[in-house]
């Protein structure tokens, strides 16, 4: 069996699931960290920042987990954005995680005034829970009619909750897209490998020695399947074993947690 010495895992439907942490998967991160595997966390959740993602995930695992610890797609947002565009004037659509992320980065966020005016360069847009009309509306204007361009942090159409689940990111975007007839110019989010590979640089490791642990087939496993890297499906979150059986798109493994995979796996 192989042995994996670095794991890229999911939060949403793999550490927690609207907030409240999964058990059995948090009990075998907490086993993996003991045995020295080196763990990055990995997230499409663009609402918190990587400085408060550390904080509340050493706070549910009991070891410290560092912000260069976490990728989310907010902060991939902000560093293709300063990439490619050089540092910009950004109108959000999302929360404080992504306005935080943008600013680290040297990025300046326009007002609802200056956006009116078609005073920004870009439009960037998360998960924002807070979403009215008129914020809508604005960004519906700078793509359409004052022709600026947008990039999005991930395509996910929902968030799971407990029982069910609540729109995403995707749902949102989707809106955009129909209303302007236009697309983004990136997505930087899973399945795009390119945030896994800054995952990976943060892992220092080779693909052979990394497992990417998620619950869902159409982000998680898809970016593994495109870097060629192993993974691991997890049934805590949105896929579940018929998913799988229709699907083209396939785990290297599955199980039912992520506890039950590791000694699937023999990595505890």
């Amino acid at each position: 069996m192989k042995r994996y010495r670095g794991l890229i895992v999911d939060l949403d439907g793999v550490v927690w699931r609207e907030g409240k942490p999964i058990q059995e998967n948090v009990e075998a991160l907490r086993i993996l960290h003991e045995t020295g595997a080196k763990i990055v966390f990995l997230t499409n959740n663009s609402t918190r920042s990587r400085r408060l993602y550390s904080q509340l995930l050493t706070s549910i695992l009991g070891f410290n987990v560092k912000p260069e610890d976490v990728v989310t797609s907010a902060y991939a947002a902000a560093k293709w954005l300063k990439e490619n565009m050089g540092t910009s004037k950004v109108y959000v659509v999302g929360e404080e995680g992504l306005v935080e992320e943008l600013l680290r980065e040297g990025h300046a966020v326009v007002t609802l005034t200056e956006a009116r005016s078609c005073r920004a360069d870009v439009v960037v847009v998360g998960l924002d829970r807070n979403l009215t009309y008129k914020k809508l509306l604005i960004a519906h204007t700078l793509i359409k009619w004052c022709g600026k361009p947008y990039i999005a942090t991930n395509i996910d159409a929902t968030v799971p909750m407990e029982n069910a689940d609540m729109p995403g990111a995707g749902a949102i975007l989707a809106a955009l897209e129909k209303s302007t007839g236009r697309k983004p110019v990136y997505v930087t989010g899973k399945p795009d490998p390119w945030i896994v590979e800054i995952a990976m640089l943060q892992l220092k490791l080779d693909k052979k020695e990394v497992l990417l642990v998620g619950d869902r087939l159409d982000t998680d496993i898809k970016a593994a399947v495109k870097l060629g890297i192993d993974s691991l499906l997890v049934y805590t979150g949105v896929a579940r074993p018929q998913d799988v059986a229709k699907s083209s798109i396939k785990p290297t493994y599955q199980a039912k947690n992520l506890l039950e995979g590791i000694r699937l796996l023999k990595l505890a």
